[in-house]
């Protein structure tokens, strides 16, 4: 339900009961003050006043407790309605990137004419796909793995970063960490976590291929990589499949290409009717090739 903010007037009506002195103070006839505290007065289930009349209005005890509760619902209203106008000041300045880590890499601070400001979104889960199609609204682009039927599923286009061999992120404390490649084999015994079926045309041939030609290799789907879930990643046979672009390391996990034929394209994705900001940095990047 919301919150109906004729409730604050109990606050008034608490510190000046004298409706002709409230209505001045508000620049509201009397009449229609003394109608408004009435119409809160139906919507709650016992009265909230002792007395209301043309002159007055005494808050009960149940009045009381609404007045003061409004008072503090009204600060919590005010301080978010702050810093939502303070959100919208700062995007007009800014590209907000939606990335599963803060780790962007310094290519793209380094080539944007506006300051990047990342937010937690995993560009391979499940519900991504209608963050996709609204880009936009709260992400102005996001980072992260695609394929061609993404793209025109979402009404996307994209700026390749690298088109490359999909990789696994590990844990710091896997012995294979200090590995600079990976063979299939060294995931035997292990489970490998891999996107959601229908993500995209690439992962999902990988995961059929491991269960058919390498069923020594769990594969298990996650409907999102979670921030929770990266971090409490620890056990030595866990695996996940990522882009070999992707830095995870605010996680403790390192990414390691695998030799295998598998690869994919990784870069910044954005609508397909995106605005001139988003125009313009992506330009920037092509700038810098």
């Amino acid at each position: 339900m919301l919150y109906n903010r004729l409730f604050n007037l109990l606050d008034k009506v608490r510190e000046n009961p004298d409706l002709a002195s409230l209505s001045r103070e508000l620049s509201v006839p009397v009449g229609t003050l003394r109608r408004q505290l009435e119409s809160l007065d139906e919507d709650v289930p016992t009265s909230l006043f002792t007395r209301l009349d043309s002159s007055r209005a005494i808050l009960s005890e149940t009045g009381l407790v609404y007045a003061e509760a409004c008072r503090k619902v009204d600060r919590i209203l005010v301080a978010a309605e702050l810093k939502g106008e303070r959100f919208k000041r700062e995007r007009e300045g800014c590209i907000v990137v939606g990335a599963l880590s803060r780790n962007i890499g310094g290519r793209l601070r380094s080539a944007s004419p506006m300051k990047l400001v990342v937010h937690q979104l995993d560009a391979s889960s499940a519900d991504a796909v209608g963050v996709f199609r609204q880009l936009g609204r709260d992400y102005d682009v996001a980072l992260g793995m695609y394929d061609d039927a993404l793209l025109k599923k979402c009404s996307l286009k994209a700026f390749e970063l690298s088109s490359g061999p999909l990789a696994v992120a590990i844990p710091m404390s896997n012995p294979l960490s200090g590995r600079r490649r990976l063979d299939i084999e060294d995931m035997y015994g292990g489970r490998l976590y891999v996107p959601w079926h229908g993500f995209t045309r690439k992962t999902d041939v990988l995961a059929a291929d491991l269960r058919d030609f390498h069923p020594r290799i769990a594969i298990e789907e996650r409907g999102t990589l979670s921030p929770t879930f990266l971090s409490r990643l620890g056990g030595q046979g866990e695996f996940v499949l990522v882009s070999a672009m992707q830095d995870l390391g605010a996680y403790d996990l390192k990414v390691i290409e695998v030799d295998w034929a598998y690869t994919i394209s990784y870069g910044v994705l954005y609508s397909s009717k995106a605005d001139g900001k988003v125009i313009s940095f992506i330009e920037s990047l092509k700038s810098e090739d």
